[in-house]
């Protein structure tokens, strides 16, 4: 009997063989934590809205609105580099949204003792998930670096209104970064890229892949969260990004994680969208 995926489910298992193939785990994990674990993070999370409910002993809990921290959570400290990857949906509102939704994602996680050259392979594997799930459509994944951006801010003579200044940012309204003041060098990054604070190999894969990747400051939109290289994927005929990721040691240091730093992405299954004929 043949079954019929939608496309969602196709694009799901070509990530998990593209995953496999690239020396990744599965990891399972709960649908539930106890909501003082999120609430205590609230930085980290892509929405601050958390859906809870009480079990049958009298405890909080919350429905899973993110899947990185519940990996971080629950993985140990180990010498070296451990690769996972994840099929899971998420409970949260989206942007724009004004209620609850569960989420589908697909994704990896790459944590430990890491090397430029991690990061460059994470890099390139977030292109690989674009082109397996494109379907011959065009692609690009805009790449930037956070951390230029926090130590700008940080460096400014002037206290910047950071959220609003993030928020143009994300628009390229170079006008709004004008009117707030932004530090020129990051109105310059803003409008013409730069390999600013990229290390040697990220900037010859870059390089490499000259027409698949581009430098683009809008990338940049959660300082908390990131502190390194971020990353955001395109599909054509898909509005919204449909891949989003990058470097986040600051989470690990918070949960206990010594020595080790971390890149990852998730993709996200419920914007792929098929014809009737698909």
């Amino acid at each position: 009997m043949n079954l019929k995926l939608r496309p969602e489910e196709r694009a799901a298992l070509n990530l998990r063989s593209l995953y496999e193939s690239r020396g990744y785990s599965f990891y399972r994990m709960s649908r539930f934590e106890e909501y003082d674990f999120y609430a205590d993070k609230k930085d980290f999370l892509t929405s601050k809205s958390i859906l809870t409910f009480t079990d049958i002993n009298g405890k909080l809990m919350a429905l899973r609105p993110d899947v990185t921290l519940s990996i971080i959570k629950h993985i140990k400290n180990s010498e070296g580099v451990q690769k996972f990857y994840y099929d899971e949906k998420v409970y949260r509102v989206p942007k724009n949204a004004d209620s609850f939704r569960e989420i589908s994602q697909a994704g990896i996680e790459c944590v430990g003792e890491l090397t430029s050259k991690d990061v460059c392979e994470v890099l390139e594997l977030a292109l690989e998930s674009l082109r397996a799930i494109a379907g011959g459509r065009k692609f690009i994944l805009d790449v930037a670096h956070a951390g230029i951006i926090a130590t700008l801010l940080a460096e400014a003579a002037d206290e910047p209104n950071k959220s609003e200044i993030l928020k143009c940012i994300a628009a390229k309204n170079i006008h709004g970064l004008k009117n707030l003041n932004a530090p020129e060098k990051i109105i310059n990054l803003v409008q013409s890229g730069g390999f600013e604070n990229f290390s040697d190999e990220l900037i010859n894969t870059i390089k490499k892949h000259k027409d698949e990747i581009k430098v683009d400051y809008s990338a940049v939109n959660n300082l908390n969260y990131y502190n390194g290289i971020v990353f955001r994927g395109f599909i054509e005929g898909i509005p919204e990004s449909i891949l989003s990721g990058g470097q986040y040691d600051g989470l690990l240091k918070l949960m206990g994680k010594k020595n080790s730093r971390a890149v990852g992405f998730a993709v996200y299954l419920d914007e792929i969208r098929g014809d009737e004929n698909d």
